[in-house]
């Protein structure tokens, strides 16, 4: 496995963490429900950094972040081959 293969692996399980996340927050926001919290806990150091950046639409932002570096990743990967 390649580094770009890594920070792309990375990049993708963080990007379904803060979509499952966003999912959830539609049903529950209670820290009693441990899926929800267990989401929670594993986005909100994320979170915090991208609300210093973005105030509002932080979920939309970070996904749009996410999926922006996953290209520049696998795009800067594929010259490598």
């Amino acid at each position: 496995m390649t580094a770009a293969d890594f920070i792309n692996y990375t990049l993708a399980f963080l990007m379904w963490l803060v979509f499952g996340r966003a999912v959830l927050s539609l049903w529950t926001t209670n820290m009693e429900n441990p899926i929800y919290a267990l989401f929670y806990r594993a986005t909100e150091p994320l979170y915090r950094v991208a609300r210093r950046v973005v105030p509002r639409g932080t979920t939309f932002a970070i996904i749009i972040v996410l999926i922006i570096l996953r290209i520049l990743v696998i795009k800067s990967g594929s010259h490598h081959e």
